[in-house]
């Protein structure tokens, strides 16, 4: 007589499985998180490429100078951030899709889009609305390798500086994992680039002579650096409008948070708008400093 045979698996044979199981997860993780950054990365590149691209196209109607050194005929000054720079772009309808100005995983609403309406624009690059900042007083003819458009950083001497231990959290000034930020050069080319160090408040990184990618660029003379304007609340929250829903008056003017020379949300006073045609190796505005 035969004895039928039990074919169910043995506890060992089980923990067997749920451990090899286990390791495989463990190393699938960590793998698909580079990926997914890496493609955070390439999307945050291209939205760089497309900003240096309309700044370039302006330049062209405008005697070679970008937005924040020309007079804007809706505020009556030039731009005392990069939020204002880039809104001329949309104010010329060289940009029609304030998306580019976001970043994934970086300081600012992806999902927003509200351009508001002609000819004011009031609703564009609201505080919150925009992640990259920029270097001051270039021109189309600035040597090409000078950096154009960057991530917004924590502090705006010359060279910047940037948040490695907020690396991949949604905060102003923050890194990538690994101490990393997407640089945009005049000359268009953009890259994700190394900054000094994967921990604390760090800058470029060194090259040989003790100058920088920055301080290089621009010879040794200190530029001035166009921050974005921060949000007002959560952190990386869309902007709320404190007139409870009233029409926006165009930038500069009162009723427009954010605007040059108007308070900022969280009881911040603004910045008065630069004078026009302030060179750019003028000492940084404290504007956005922590």
């Amino acid at each position: 007589m035969k004895t039928k045979r039990n074919h169910a698996f043995t506890l060992i044979e089980l923990l067997v499985v749920i451990t090899i199981i286990a390791i495989l997860a463990s190393l699938a993780v960590p793998a698909f998180t580079m990926v997914q950054t890496q493609g955070n990365q390439m999307k945050g590149v291209n939205n760089c490429k497309q900003i240096i691209l309309s700044l370039k196209q302006f330049s062209k109607d405008n005697n070679s100078s970008y937005p924040d050194s020309i007079l804007n005929p809706l505020t009556g000054g030039v731009a005392n951030t990069s939020n204002d720079a880039f809104r001329f772009l949309v104010q010329e309808q060289i940009v029609t899709d304030e998306r580019i100005f976001g970043c994934p995983a970086g300081y600012n609403t992806m999902d927003n889009n509200s351009l508001g309406a002609a000819p004011s624009f009031g609703q564009a690059l609201l505080p919150g609305e925009n992640h990259w900042a920029m270097t001051a007083g270039q021109t189309d003819t600035t040597q090409g390798n000078m950096p154009m458009v960057f991530e917004n950083p924590v502090t705006q001497g010359w060279p910047p500086q940037w948040n490695a231990d907020a690396a991949g959290q949604i905060k102003p000034g923050r890194t990538w994992p690994g101490g990393k930020i997407i640089i945009g050069r005049n000359d268009g080319s953009v890259a994700v680039e190394a900054l000094n160090g994967k921990r604390g408040t760090v800058g470029p990184k060194q090259m040989a002579g003790g100058m920088d990618t920055f301080t290089q660029a621009s010879q040794g003379q200190p530029q001035r650096v166009l921050n974005i304007i921060l949000a007002g609340g959560a952190m990386g929250g869309s902007y709320t409008d404190p007139s409870g829903g009233l029409p926006p008056a165009p930038l500069g003017q009162p009723g427009l948070p954010g605007g040059l020379g108007q308070p900022l949300p969280g009881g911040l006073p603004g910045a008065p708008p630069a004078p026009l045609g302030q060179p750019g190796g003028l000492p940084p505005s404290p504007l956005g400093n922590p």
